[in-house]
């Protein structure tokens, strides 16, 4: 089984090459990393946990470093992570001070006999574990991204936001490992200015990813309409009636489109090591690595091609 790995930096507009080209490079950092750990042998789990906290680490994505700031200047962060082999999965919302919540969702995953934990609760599982806390929380909210998304609160109650504001910069990733296991991850955080205690689609099972034994997929977009539409659970739903993963997340994208006007996009993967990507968004920064091949994109119809190095 060839091992691959895809991934995504969000559903958003953007207009200025060079900030195109940042993406690009972002989309593809995360996928190495991710291809790394899977040309070491390790899981699939391992792989996707690798790559959102690429991502997580990285301030031009809006997840971890780099997160919007909520109506009150703060950061809440959601997270999620499943294995498609046996249903396992872990998720946190509205977490605060963590820098990786994709990496507290996977010891939710493997020290709780729960999936979701959320808020304090979270931050309490946190503490007993010794998980890495920050000191400050608005570490998180960089000047950047108080800058990228100074004006989203005009834009909110708007019924034409969605179309306006510059997009949502959600990360996610699903892999196939050599042992033939599938795995799903994805982090953000959140709509920018949303009200505190606002719970996106990222770290609900079925809407912000999910992965079984046939494939995997991860969101990324206005959460309301991911949730609202089970977006990556009709994609796999879409792979397991027969259609490729291209073929599954086009229909599902459109599907949302058509239901509730809904812009975002969906990556996935089925387990035989087969890509697909859709989304109704202006762009979607993704990347993907397979037989040592490297493809990423970030317009419509885009795929660019380099060897993989390590």
């Amino acid at each position: 089984m060839d091992a691959c790995v895809i991934v995504h930096g969000g559903a958003r507009t953007i207009t200025n090459e060079d900030e195109k080209e940042i993406f690009r490079r972002g989309a593809q950092m995360a996928a190495r990393k991710a291809y790394e750990v899977l040309l070491e042998g390790r899981s699939a789990v391992d792989a996707v946990e690798s790559a959102v906290r690429c991502m997580e680490d990285n301030p031009i994505f809006n997840a971890g470093h780099g997160s919007v700031p909520t109506e009150e200047n703060t950061a809440e962060l959601d997270a999620f992570i499943m294995n498609g082999t046996n249903l396992a999965m872990g998720a946190v919302g509205c977490v605060q001070s963590i820098a990786n919540p994709v990496s507290l969702a996977r010891r939710v995953m493997e020290d709780t006999p729960h999936c979701l934990l959320v808020g304090e609760g979270a931050l309490k599982f946190a503490k007993k574990v010794g998980f890495p806390i920050l000191a400050n929380p608005l570490e998180l909210v960089t000047k950047e991204s108080q800058e990228r998304y100074k004006n989203a609160r005009d834009y909110l109650g708007n019924v034409e936001f969605r179309n306006v504001v510059t997009g949502w910069d959600t990360v996610g990733a699903v892999a196939l490992d050599s042992n033939g296991r599938l795995a799903s991850a994805t982090s953000t955080g959140g709509l920018p200015q949303k009200m505190l205690g606002r719970v996106g689609d990222s770290p609900l099972v079925g809407c912000g990813g999910y992965a079984n034994n046939t494939a995997a997929a991860s969101t990324t977009g206005h959460g309301e309409s991911i949730m609202k539409t089970m977006l990556a659970w009709d994609v796999v739903r879409n792979i397991e009636g027969g259609l490729n993963p291209m073929q599954s997340c086009e229909k599902a994208v459109n599907q949302m489109m058509s239901s509730v006007q809904g812009v975002g996009g969906v990556i996935a993967l089925n387990s035989n090591g087969e890509f697909g990507r859709g989304f109704s968004s202006e762009q979607m920064v993704w990347a993907s690595i397979k037989a040592g091949v490297v493809r990423f994109g970030v317009e419509p119809g885009e795929e660019q091609l380099v060897p993989f190095k390590c």
